[in-house]
C-alpha cells in the first residue's frame, strides 16, 4: 500500500497527545478494542452475532424451530443497528467505519456461516448438502465484499443483489413449511431455496432498501414469523 505507514507508526501517532498541524486541535483518541462495546450501535450489531450463534446451537440439536427463531432475531438486531447508529452523536470516523466493518463481518456469520450450518443440520450433515451449503456462503462473502467497496447501485437507493438480511428471513419462512411438508420433499425445497438465494445474492438485480414504513412492515413480518415457530414450539 504506496504511502501507508508502518503498523507500529500508526499505533504511535494515534496515541500521541499532539497537536495535528493546525497547532490547535488534538487528535482523536483511538478507542480500545474493548471501548467499542461501549458503542450501542456495536453492541445491536454483537446481539445479532449471539443471536446466529444460538440459531446454529439449536439447527446441530435439531431444534429447528428454535434455530428459526434465532434467524430471526438475528435479521432483527442486523435492521436496527443501522438507524441507530445514524442517531448516535459524537460518533467519529474511525467508529463509523469500525461499526461498517463489524456489522459486514457479523452479516457474513449469520446470513452465510449460519444459513449453512442450518441447511447442513437440516440433510443430517451429509456430503450432498455441502455445495448447497457453500453456495450461501460463498455468495454472502461475494456480496457484502461488493457492498463494502461499492455501496449501493450508483445513484439509487438500491441494493445490487439481495441483501443480505433479506436472505435470512426468507430461509426462517420457508422452514415452516417443516412438517406440512414430509422431511424428504422438505429437505429438497429448502436446498432448492439455499440456492435460489444464493443466486440472488450475487445476481445483478436492484433491490430497494425498505426504509419508513416498509421497514417497520418487514420487520413485523419477522416477528410473525418468530411467532409461528414459537407456536409450533408450544403445540
Amino acid at each position: 500500500m504506496s504511502g501507508a505507514l508502518p503498523e507500529f507508526g500508526r499505533c504511535i501517532i494515534a496515541s500521541s497527545n499532539e497537536t495535528t498541524d493546525t497547532g490547535r486541535h488534538r487528535t482523536a483518541k483511538v478507542r480500545s478494542i474493548i471501548g467499542n462495546l461501549f458503542d450501542l450501535a456495536n453492541f445491536l450489531t454483537l446481539a445479532g452475532l449471539l443471536s446466529s450463534i444460538f440459531a446454529i446451537t439449536f439447527a446441530i440439536r435439531a431444534d429447528f424451530d428454535l434455530a428459526a427463531i434465532g434467524l430471526t432475531l438475528a435479521f432483527f438486531f442486523d435492521g436496527i443497528d443501522g438507524p441507530v447508529a445514524s442517531r448516535l452523536s459524537g460518533r467519529t470516523d474511525d467508529d463509523r467505519a469500525f461499526g461498517g466493518n463489524l456489522d459486514s463481518l457479523v452479516d457474513m456469520a449469520g446470513a452465510g456461516v449460519t444459513l449453512a450450518v442450518v441447511l447442513l443440520a437440516y440433510g443430517e450433515f451429509k456430503f450432498a448438502f455441502v455445495p448447497g451449503a457453500f453456495a450461501l456462503a460463498g455468495a454472502a462473502a461475494l456480496r457484502l465484499s461488493h457492498f463494502s467497496v461499492h455501496g449501493l447501485a450508483e445513484g439509487t437507493t438500491r441494493y445490487v443483489g439481495l441483501p443480505t438480511d433479506q436472505s435470512i428471513i426468507v430461509f426462517a419462512t420457508v422452514m415452516l413449511l417443516d412438517g406440512p411438508l414430509d422431511r424428504g420433499p422438505f429437505q429438497v425445497v429448502l436446498y432448492g431455496t439455499a440456492i435460489v438465494l444464493a443466486a440472488l445474492m450475487v445476481s445483478s438485480l436492484r433491490i430497494p432498501k425498505f426504509v419508513g414504513a416498509w421497514f417497520w412492515g418487514l420487520n413485523v413480518f419477522a416477528l410473525l414469523i418468530a411467532i409461528l415457530h414459537a407456536v409450533r414450539i408450544v403445540f
